[in-house]
C-alpha cells in the first residue's frame, strides 16, 4: 500500500485527506493542535523533518502546512519566512532523500488580481509579504530535482473546529448579527473536501506542475456570503455590501485573484464545486 505523508494534518485541507475513502495508508501530522494518530512534526526542525520522512518513507508528501494569516503575515515576516520559507525548503530536503514525490499547497494571492481567471502559466506577482512567502516555496520547488505538483487553493472552505469564511459568517447570521462584507475583490472560494479529492488525483493519474485547485467560479466575497445564507436558510439582510478601502488591513489584497480551473478538471477528472453546490454538500454532512 503506498504511503501518504500530509503536514498540516489539524488544519482544515490537512484533516480532510484522512477523510477520504482511498487505498492508501495516510499519516497525519500536527505540530500545536495535536489529533489521534498523528505525528507530531515541526517543519521549521530541519532534522526533526529529515528524521520523520525518513523513517516512514512515504510515496508522496502533501504539504498543506502554512501560516495563512495574511495580515499577521505582514507584521511578523520573519516568523512567515521561518515556516512557509524555510519549512518548505526542509521538506524539498527530505523528499530529495527519500525520492518521494510533494505536493505543495500554495495560494491564489500569487497574483496581483489586476485581471482574474488567471491560468496556471500566466505570471505571478504578488502582493502582500504571505503571497511572497508562499511564491518563495514554490520557487524552491521548482528548482529542485524532486517529483512535484503545486496545488493553488483559494479560500478554503468547510467543517473544522477553526472558523473560516463560511463558519464564520453562519455563526454570525445564527446570532442575528449584522456582517459588513466586500463586494469589490472576487477570488473562486475552495469546499476543501472536494480540493482534497482532485489533489489525490493529481497523485493517482501521475501529474506534476501547476494546477489550480480552487471552486469553478469567480465570486466576490459579499455575492459568496449571500449564497451562505440562502443556502444555510439565513437572514442576507443582516449582509451589509462595503467596500475594501472601508477596513483596515495590514496586508494588501489582490482585487482579483479568481482562478481558471479547466486544466485542472481536464487533466484530473473531477468536477471543481462552485460555492453554491459546494455549500449544499458541505449542508450535507452538516452535525
Amino acid at each position: 500500500m503506498e504511503r501518504i505523508f500530509i503536514t498540516g494534518g489539524s488544519g482544515l485541507l490537512g484533516s480532510k485527506f484522512a477523510t477520504i475513502n482511498s487505498d492508501y495508508e495516510i499519516i497525519t501530522t500536527y505540530n500545536t493542535n495535536p489529533r489521534n494518530d498523528a505525528v507530531k512534526l515541526d517543519i521549521t526542525r530541519k532534522d526533526d523533518v529529515l528524521s520523520k520522512i525518513e523513517s516512514l518513507n512515504p510515496d508522496l508528501v502533501i504539504h498543506s502546512a502554512a501560516l495563512t494569516n495574511v495580515d499577521y503575515c505582514e507584521d511578523h515576516q520573519e516568523e512567515a519566512d521561518k515556516i512557509n520559507v524555510q519549512g518548505t525548503l526542509n521538506l524539498v530536503k527530505a523528499c530529495d532523500q527519500t525520492d518521494s514525490k510533494l505536493i505543495y499547497v500554495s495560494t491564489d494571492f500569487v497574483f496581483d488580481g489586476k485581471k482574474g481567471m488567471y491560468q496556471e502559466d500566466d505570471e505571478t506577482n504578488p502582493l502582500s509579504y504571505y503571497a511572497k512567502s508562499k511564491l518563495k516555496g514554490e520557487e524552491y520547488i521548482q528548482n529542485s530535482d524532486i517529483e512535484y505538483a503545486i496545488s493553488r487553493v483559494s479560500v478554503l472552505y468547510g467543517w473544522h473546529t477553526n472558523f473560516n469564511f463560511v463558519t464564520w459568517v453562519i455563526s454570525e447570521l445564527k446570532e442575528g448579527n449584522d456582517i459588513n462584507i466586500v463586494t469589490d475583490e472576487y477570488n473562486s472560494p475552495t469546499f476543501a473536501d472536494n480540493a482534497a479529492e482532485a489533489i489525490l488525483n493529481i497523485y493517482s493519474k501521475g501529474r506534476e506542475g501547476v494546477y489550480h485547485i480552487v471552486g469553478d467560479e469567480r465570486i466576490n466575497r459579499y455575492d459568496f456570503a449571500v449564497n451562505i445564507a440562502l443556502v444555510f436558510e439565513l437572514d442576507e439582510t443582516l449582509i451589509n455590501p462595503i467596500l475594501s478601502e472601508d477596513l483596515i488591513r495590514s496586508a494588501p489584497r489582490p482585487m482579483d485573484s479568481s482562478l481558471s480551473v479547466e486544466k485542472a478538471q481536464n487533466d484530473l477528472d473531477i468536477k471543481l464545486l462552485n460555492t453554491t453546490d459546494g455549500l449544499k454538500e458541505m449542508k450535507k454532512v452538516m452535525k
